[in-house]
């Protein structure tokens, strides 16, 4: 978003392999292939300033909508690495944490990188980013890879 320095940037890479087994018998059979597939997310999530001081910047009602929908993620994460075992992760609840389901709680392995400042000023937010990243590195996940055998 040009306007707007508090959006999310997301990056999706998705790679196919196929490899054919062997040779078919006739001509019109296909040969059987097996094929590999990997989904690489790169996400930016922008910064996550309170929410008052959001109210007092934002020029439109829209813009503190946008913003606080991030707070799914943080809902997602909570639901994830909660102790009691809940039924329903609120996946749905953003297009973000949509986007990400099957990294936050699947079949992948994950990756966080969290940005943080040396500078005094932006203590806050660095210890808020901290914390965020912790509880996001409560996340177990353990991938397998799919099979599907003809």
């Amino acid at each position: 978003n040009d306007l707007s320095s508090r959006s999310h940037a997301v990056f999706i890479i998705i790679v196919e392999q196929m490899t054919i087994l062997h040779k078919p018998d006739q001509a019109n059979d296909d040969p059987p292939k097996q094929i590999k597939v990997g989904k690489l997310n790169l996400v930016d999530l922008a910064g996550s300033e309170r929410v008052r001081v959001i109210k007092q910047q934002a020029r439109d009602l829209k813009k503190v909508k946008d913003q606080l929908l991030s707070s799914a993620l943080g809902n997602v994460i909570a639901a994830l690495t909660d102790k009691k075992a809940r039924s329903h992760i609120p996946y749905r609840d953003s297009k973000l944490t949509r986007i990400l389901e099957d990294s936050l709680g699947g079949n992948c392995k994950t990756t966080m990188m969290a940005m943080i400042s040396p500078s005094a000023d932006a203590f806050g937010e660095t210890q808020s980013t901290l914390k965020f990243a912790t509880r996001a590195k409560k996340i177990k996940n353990e991938a397998r890879i799919n099979e599907d055998i003809d």
